[in-house]
């Protein structure tokens, strides 16, 4: 019943990290060889500053996307949830998913404010621009996260639904209009 939701790598949350770790070693690895593609070293400080801020804003933001999420998982009532809820493997992993993706909004928001402190010097001496990067990339791997188990709980909610449909609801047969 639960493989409608859990498909191989998608349900681990660390994969998050490894995801963004490489991401952003081989985009500074490229940087360190070549000497080109630093798009957060090239702006002036308050650019940056602003991209930073921006960043942590809209992680904020997406944290409200994960309270109402958690919110329609919480009053999800149907078999579906039900059994997804009280499994002694996939419960856990599910709520340990949401718990993820709720604290790297917090992370990526820290981080990326401890960029604006440490971002100080006009040409960014001591690298806050790897961190932000490093906020983002873990930002935007989380949000696929969230879509993914947002995407599942509207599944499961609508097939629990279908499973319980009212047949008072169920629409009319249609009516034959004279002369058709």
């Amino acid at each position: 019943m639960l493989n409608w939701l859990w498909r191989g790598w998608v349900g681990r949350p660390v994969v998050d990290l490894v995801i963004a770790s490489v991401v952003v070693g081989l985009h500074m690895a490229t940087v360190r060889i070549t000497g080109a593609g630093d798009v957060l070293g090239w702006p002036d400080r308050e650019q940056r500053i602003a991209v930073y801020t921006t960043t942590a804003t809209v992680a904020a933001i997406i944290g409200s996307f994960i309270t109402a999420a958690v919110t329609l998982y919480a009053a999800a009532t149907g078999p579906r949830m039900r059994v997804l809820r009280t499994h002694p493997q996939k419960g856990p992993e599910f709520r340990r998913n949401w718990m993820s993706i709720l604290s790297a909004t917090l992370v990526v928001s820290g981080l990326c404010l401890l960029a604006v402190v440490l971002d100080n010097t006009e040409h960014d001496a001591v690298g806050a621009h790897w961190l932000a990067e490093g906020a983002a990339a873990l930002g935007v791997a989380r949000s696929v996260r969230l879509m993914w188990l947002f995407g599942k709980l509207i599944i499961g909610n609508d097939l629990d639904l279908g499973d319980t449909r009212d047949p008072a609801l169920q629409p009319s047969a249609p009516v034959r209009q004279p002369g058709a």
